[in-house]
């Protein structure tokens, strides 16, 4: 007869370890959401404060000229808070990608261990 002692530490031990690189995953996912999110929220308020500065620019302009010239400083300042915002975009971008690749190295090894071990 065998004997049926069961541990139960041993096994959450065991789903804990085996679970915890998807659950790693998962939070630096959450992480790199939350970032593009709060990006984008970004974005919507430099097109928001671009919108109504528009607006004023409109509105104080006497003479097509001056709306013109207003208009254009508005586009460029736009131009280059957006130029901004996109290097911002690729630094996210990067780092969503080295962050990503860690999590992978990591994985593998901790499944590269395991195998040694059971070897």
């Amino acid at each position: 007869m065998s004997d049926l002692n069961f541990d139960p530490n041993a096994a959450f031990d065991a789903y804990r370890n085996a679970l915890a690189p998807t659950m790693h995953a998962q939070q630096e996912s959450l992480k790199t959401i939350e970032s593009f999110g709060r990006y984008q929220y970004a974005i919507a308020g430099d097109y928001l404060e671009w919108g109504l500065a528009q607006v004023k620019a409109s509105l104080a302009a006497k003479t097509p000229a001056e709306l013109a010239a207003g208009q254009s400083a508005l586009a460029t300042q736009f131009g280059d808070r957006f130029k901004s915002r996109v290097q911002e975009f690729v630094n996210l971008a990067a780092g969503a990608q080295a962050s990503f690749n860690q999590l992978v190295l990591d994985a593998t090894a901790k499944v590269a261990e395991s195998a040694k071990k059971n070897s």
